[in-house]
């Protein structure tokens, strides 16, 4: 891709997360259309500095755009008044409600990849990130687990995610877009743990994942920087 379809690609994005993002916008303002005007401007106006529009299809860019996306929303609230918390806690919220649309099981790839290719690409790129991620890149590794404690691993050392919302004075909105990886944990019944995330204080983001195991969701050991409900 040229530098041109490149920033069409990334402003996609929004575009196609227009419509179930109105909803998430309507929980605060009746004139939900303008700010979703205001948001889509706002993205647009993030697209050339944003990580990754040079290498869209890097294992990671997917969840900066993302997450750039929800910025941008609460960008646009803001100017509103808005509580990043309840902002936050919304987002989550309607994560949850959302169906899954990808089936949990995928033995194979668009590409034709199986998922020991996959991850073993996943590992290769997080090696390459430690050598050569551009500025405001995840540089990360991921590795295979023993089976029993965990499946596999990933521990992120510098976030993409932080990087982008701190330009925009949003740090307080960063650890809920860390739970959205507990919510679709939980989807999938991957059993994530973390002990911590850069965003909540800790020096990297140590990722665990177990298939059908316990899950240890962020929010209940972070409840004052993720203000959602405990579930029982």
């Amino acid at each position: 891709m040229d530098r041109i379809k490149n920033e069409e690609f990334v402003r996609n994005f929004f575009e196609e997360a227009r419509e179930r993002n109105m909803d998430l916008v309507a929980e605060f303002t009746d004139d939900a259309a303008t700010v979703m005007d205001q948001a889509a401007r706002i993205f647009d106006e993030m697209i050339p500095d944003m990580a990754y529009v040079d290498s869209p299809h890097k294992p990671m860019a997917d969840s900066v755009f993302f997450c750039n996306v929800i910025l941008a929303l609460y960008l646009a609230l803001k100017e509103r008044s808005i509580n990043v918390h309840e902002f936050g806690k919304m987002a989550l919220t309607k994560m949850e409600q959302a169906p899954i649309t990808q089936p949990e099981e995928q033995p194979e790839s668009s590409k034709g990849q199986s998922r020991r290719e996959q991850f073993a690409a996943f590992i290769s790129a997080g090696e390459a990130s430690q050598k050569e991620a551009a500025p405001g890149e995840f540089v990360f590794e991921a590795f295979l687990g023993d089976r029993e404690d965990y499946d596999w691993g990933m521990n992120v050392k510098s976030c993409a995610i932080c990087h982008s919302f701190s330009k925009y004075d949003a740090m307080d909105l960063v650890p809920y877009m860390c739970a959205t990886d507990d919510v679709m944990s939980d989807k999938g019944k991957q059993g994530l743990r973390r002990t911590g995330s850069i965003a909540v204080g800790a020096h990297q983001c140590d990722f665990r994942y177990k298939r059908g195991g316990e899950p240890g969701h962020l929010s209940k050991q972070y409840p004052h920087k993720i203000q959602v409900a405990q579930k029982a």
